[in-house]
């Protein structure tokens, strides 16, 4: 017991982190999927990787798009983590050899704690751990012997910053545990320091090519999103998790408890009632509130565009679908607002937008399936009737005026 207590630990840590993202906060795991779209295609690597940081992008969206579960989301959240915890507990054993491990072993679990609190902010991108693993990647793959280790760290430090982006800093970093040596200070402090001037150089030398602004390079381009706050608040993303999940009735139990914050969280309330048949649906549309007072935040116009198909109004649903486009902080997609666009155009019988769209979905892994489904309707517009829920929304849009369209 007493000499495994580290694996104990871990494991224990590693339980907790999935616990905590597949129990505590689900609603953010889904949230994070719900505002990307990653694309099986090289033009998408491309894009990703013409920018500092562009790999760890890459690979923090590869591993988000598995979030639209929230159990596999939850288990590769807590697998990073633990991977960071584990490289990083290697590395203070490598920096502090001296101090005893039952210190050091606890204290590695610092950055993954921290990582895991900013997750819980939909401002912090999943590319900032990615990033940091990659980092302590390199930083323990560098050669033992001084000289050979500086003369990697200056070829990793411009190839690190590229794929990691500027947390790479903790490469140059890492050479100053040589400190502790009298005679090697001044080389240490003037190797350390070059390659610090160096990493400097690729960042100013960066904002030449990207269309960003030095103080966010300086930053991380996406290891913080550059607008904060467009996403929603908690309140509408635990919303959002019910009303995806159709649970009408822990929607009514939650409000009844505490009422909403949220305008569009109200709205969500009102279906759930009347799906409940607590309220009319005259009562539902009378009691709606405006569009221009509930499109408050991205997570807001995600409810307000199901709600608004649910009621049978595909063109403010659409309209709710393209104010989440835009207000996705990172250029990204949202791929489950261009499968609503896809639906609201196979309504309103726009065939050739919605195979635009479809041919997006078509080239990523969940939405694939789907998307060849939807091609098949598009192609054949007649089959659109026989479809539960497309076909009576078809016929209600050809009979009725979309009042809330404004």
């Amino acid at each position: 017991m007493k000499k495994n207590w580290k694996l104990y630990l871990t494991a224990l840590f590693g339980l907790a982190v999935f616990c905590f993202w597949g129990y505590v906060r689900p609603e953010v795991i889904l949230a994070r999927e719900s505002f990307q779209l990653f694309l099986y295609q090289d033009d998408y690597l491309m894009e990703r990787l013409a920018f500092p940081g562009g790999m760890a992008r890459y690979v923090g969206e590869f591993l988000v798009q598995f979030f639209r579960f929230v159990t596999l989301g939850a288990l590769l959240s807590a697998i990073l983590l633990v991977a960071i915890q584990q490289l990083f507990g290697v590395l203070l054993k490598r920096v502090l050899p001296a101090v005893s491990e039952k210190i050091l072993f606890p204290v590695s679990f610092l950055p993954s704690v921290v990582l895991c609190y900013l997750l819980c902010d939909l401002d912090f991108s999943m590319t900032l751990p990615v990033g940091l693993l990659f980092t302590l990647v390199l930083i323990l793959l560098l050669p033992h012997r001084k000289m050979p280790a500086f003369i990697v760290s200056c070829l990793l430090v411009p190839i690190g910053y590229w794929q990691a982006g500027p947390i790479i800093v903790l490469l140059p970093l890492y050479h100053l545990r040589m400190l502790s040596i009298p005679r090697e200070r001044i080389a240490v402090v003037a190797q350390t320091s070059g390659m610090g001037l160096l990493l400097l150089a690729c960042i100013i030398s960066s904002s030449y090519f990207v269309p960003y602004s030095l103080e966010n390079i300086f930053k991380g381009l996406d290891y913080q999103m550059i607008q904060r706050g467009k996403y929603g608040t908690d309140e509408e993303m635990v919303y959002d998790r019910l009303l995806r999940m159709k649970d009408w009735n822990e929607i009514v139990r939650r409000s009844n408890e505490q009422e909403p914050q949220s305008l569009a969280c109200k709205n969500v309330v009102r279906l759930a009632k009347y799906y409940l048949k607590q309220i009319s649906g005259d009562e539902l549309k009378e009691n709606l509130l405006h569009t221009y007072e509930v499109l408050t935040s991205g997570m807001a116009a995600m409810m307000m565009s199901d709600v608004y198909l649910h009621m049978g109004f595909p063109n403010i649903s659409q309209r709710a679908a393209f104010e989440v486009l835009e207000s996705t902080s990172n250029y990204n997609m949202s791929g489950r607002e261009l499968s609503r666009l896809v639906e609201t155009a196979l309504i309103t019988g726009q065939y050739e937008v919605a195979l635009k769209y479809i041919s997006l979905l078509e080239s990523t892994l969940f939405y694939r399936n789907w998307a060849k489904q939807m091609r098949e309707l598009a192609a054949h517009p007649e089959t659109i009737k026989r479809v539960p829920f497309y076909g009576p929304l078809q016929d209600i849009y050809g009979q009725t005026v979309d009042v809330n369209f404004f």
